[in-house]
């Protein structure tokens, strides 16, 4: 009989504990030696364009709130003369940070390409512009606008090899790509590049990509999950595969993100383009994106004001909120448990 109890007591140590709500598993206590079950629980803040002012501060203060496990700086990190005063902001989550570059640290650094690597690169162990790394169950691909991307080039090819190999990788549910320039935007300052987007959103589109983060326009956008539209001249006009305000199945499309809202300033949308969900241009903040599993959930969070601030939430304003699930059944988001984030 001690036997049996002790055998007993070892298989509830060693077996695996879940806790669901609603057919999701919210926490999963395995093993520490068992190397074999992938951490699916990511959470992760993304905003470009940031400066160095009183609003990149907060953005700074509102990701640390989150406390994420991974920071996405995506272009534009800082402006001429600004490196230093940045790397201050950034410095309480600069060893969770990954980065994309933007048009300004390029024409803002000094000493060129050299300059980049030695101020962006060295301080975060970046050895490249581009590059691709993982994390959980999740593989980011970073691309590099500014360096030659097109089909031939040694990026082209790195991200086609990329792509294809996080494709076939069965410990990977999710695909995220960082990239500054807009392939589509609502009309604002900058314009959505054709160039970039008729040779990588149909890569996208082919090895399943789920969301792409962008910035250089100092707004908020979020696009319906969309397919590139080769049809005629002009691949503007994109295929909207599912029109639902916010609850998406991972299969419909890619969804492509404007988050230039760190804090350097606001460019206006003139009018909402109709592949376009979610569009805002008056408050700065931080996109947050929680993985659990293979369920998806982005809020966008704006950042506290010093006067005026509304909350939809007990603790934050909720400017935008979105799901995707690979799982059967409701990806439905429950506004009242958004504390969490």
């Amino acid at each position: 009989m001690k036997n049996i109890i002790l055998l007993l007591s070892i298989f509830l140590v060693m077996s695996t504990t879940l806790i669901l709500t609603s057919g999701t598993v919210i926490y999963a206590e395995v093993p520490s030696n068992d190397t074999s079950i992938k951490k699916t629980n990511l959470n992760i803040a993304v905003a470009a364009d940031w400066g160095c002012n009183d609003d990149a501060k907060r953005t700074s203060e509102n990701i640390q709130d989150k406390n994420p496990d991974l920071v996405i700086a995506a272009g534009d990190l800082s402006y001429k003369g600004q490196v230093s005063c940045w790397e201050n902001i950034i410095s309480p989550f600069e060893s969770k940070l990954k980065i994309a570059l933007g048009d300004h640290e390029y024409s803002d650094t000094k000493g060129g390409k050299t300059g980049v690597i030695n101020e962006y690169l060295k301080p975060l162990d970046l050895s490249t512009t581009y590059y691709s790394f993982d994390k959980n169950n999740a593989h980011f691909l970073v691309i590099d606008p500014y360096v030659d991307f097109g089909p031939g080039s040694s990026q082209y090819q790195f991200i086609d090899n990329d792509l294809k190999t996080s494709s076939k990788n069965p410990n990977i549910d999710w695909t995220l790509v960082v990239e500054h320039i807009p392939m589509y935007t609502s009309p604002s300052k900058h314009p959505a590049n054709s160039t970039i987007r008729d040779i990588y959103h149909p890569l996208f589109d082919k090895y399943g990509v789920d969301l792409v983060f962008s910035g250089d326009n100092h707004n908020y956008q979020r696009t319906f999950p969309l397919k590139y539209n080769s049809a005629g001249t002009d691949s503007s006009n994109p295929k909207i595969s599912n029109k639902d305000s916010n609850n998406y199945r991972s299969d419909s499309g890619v969804i492509y993100m404007i988050t230039g809202t760190a804090g350097r300033s606001h460019y206006s949308i003139k009018q909402q383009a109709p592949f376009v969900a979610k569009q805002d241009d008056k408050n700065f903040g931080v996109l947050n994106i929680d993985i659990n599993d293979k369920n998806l959930q982005g809020v966008f969070f704006a950042n506290p004001k010093e006067t005026g601030f509304q909350t939809i939430s007990s603790k934050n304003n909720i400017i935008d909120h979105f799901t995707i699930s690979k799982e059967k059944g409701q990806n439905t988001i429950d506004i009242k448990n958004l504390g969490q984030f």
